[in-house]
């Protein structure tokens, strides 16, 4: 397995993600904006996975919009 790579259960570092190849060059990577959502809430069966991981993104995204510069 790669060590770069993500994987369920495996704790989110996000200096990880940023050492893989090519990635420094993609703005959220270098700006700092990688997020994690927790396995549990997009990968359990039903529609729980849609809105519990819906509901998380929804809330990253705002949190962003409000850091931007006016």
């Amino acid at each position: 397995m790669n060590p770069h790579s993500s994987w369920c259960g495996k704790k989110f570092q996000p200096e990880t993600v940023k050492q893989r190849p090519g990635w420094a060059t993609i703005p959220a990577v270098r700006n700092g904006h990688l997020y994690e959502i927790k396995s549990p809430d997009i990968l359990q069966p039903g529609p729980a996975a849609l809105t519990d991981g819906l509901q998380q993104l929804h809330a990253i995204i705002a949190r962003w919009a409000e850091a931007l510069p006016q």
